[in-house]
């Protein structure tokens, strides 16, 4: 097959990012996730899969997620027919969270009934390693293997250079912040897989989803675990990063608002000395090349090292709890 003609569809946003961010890949995607916000100049493919819910509120999204999944066993419907009309000869899906894309056995049964069959790449990353892993094989599935390895070096370059960089202030301090990601805090839910692995290459000491090595020999963290507001209290954080999945900077900040008046939002922010808002939408909970810029975030932030905080990366420090 000529590598210039082959047809991607990808179901996820992640797996769009790693596409369109090695050269030459954008050109190739012919179908998009409705979710897909980036990169730029995509937004006039067509789509092929859609959440069945809208977002309303922190507390009522994670309640409609439960009765939904209960249910229907999935949050998302698929155009079957439109992917079988663009004649992909690759799809890019995932199986590690049945919450943020559609299952793989539901693509791989779409894909069995097509002929000719495309390629169904599954894409499930629980560590940096497994994305960079993941850029490889799309790479060499779209047929841009010396792109994608350029690609991922200059990835691993910069995740060595926060290596370093937090080497060097372990020279002149030994002290670790203690630091906390919430994927959710309606309820609160702690950040699993690379999160804990991005906190503990940045310099901090993660906290209630401790790390383990997998069977590879790489560090990550556990699934997402929910945890109480006391739990939240008794680890003593020095900073938590809120990266609400799926919601962007502009929406977790009004709806922390809300929670102002909630009693366990106000123990946590009574005990903890810095709670920042993140961009979960695009960066944290999507594990693609923009993991790296999390992890620069985080590292630059901690160690009070701005020049390692990516431009343009959406965050706000909140300030005093406001008294009711």
């Amino acid at each position: 097959m000529n590598t210039s003609s082959r047809r991607v569809i990808s179901l996820l946003p992640s797996a769009t990012e790693i596409l369109c961010g090695i050269p030459g890949g954008k050109r190739l995607l012919v179908a998009r996730s409705s979710e897909d916000t980036y990169p730029s100049g995509i937004s006039h493919l067509p789509t092929v899969i859609d959440p069945i819910m809208e977002f309303t509120s922190l507390a009522d999204i994670d309640k409609q997620v439960s009765q939904k999944m209960a249910d229907l066993g999935t949050l998302y419907v698929v155009d079957k027919q439109k992917i079988t009309d663009l004649c992909p000869d690759l799809i890019l899906t995932q199986d590690l969270c049945r919450v943020c894309s559609i299952d793989l056995m539901t693509v791989e049964r779409i894909a069995a009934e097509m002929d000719p069959r495309p390629v169904v790449l599954n894409l499930s990353p629980e560590c940096l390693e497994d994305m960079l892993s993941n850029v490889t094989e799309v790479a060499e599935a779209a047929g841009l293997h010396a792109n994608g390895v350029e690609y991922r070096r200059g990835l691993e370059k910069r995740i060595g250079r926060v290596k370093d960089t937090v080497a060097g202030c372990r020279q002149t301090t030994n002290a670790k912040p203690r630091v906390l990601t919430l994927d959710w805090v309606s309820p609160f839910i702690v950040g699993g897989h690379w999160m804990p692995q991005m906190v503990d290459l940045a310099g901090g000491v993660p906290l209630l989803n401790p790390l383990v090595v997998d069977e590879n020999g790489h560090m990550r963290g556990d699934k997402a675990i929910k945890v109480t507001e006391k739990d939240i209290v008794e680890a003593q954080p020095d900073v938590i990063f809120v990266a609400a999945c799926g919601l962007t900077l502009d929406t977790l900040r009004k709806e922390i608002g809300a929670l102002e008046t909630c009693a366990e939002w106000q123990a946590v922010r009574k005990t903890v000395p810095k709670i920042v808002l993140c961009d979960g939408s695009h960066y944290f909970n999507r594990p693609g090349p923009r993991l790296v810029d999390s992890l620069e975030f985080i590292a630059g932030y901690i160690n009070d090292i701005p020049y390692l905080i990516p431009k343009g990366i959406a965050y706000e420090e909140l300030g005093p709890l406001t008294q009711h």
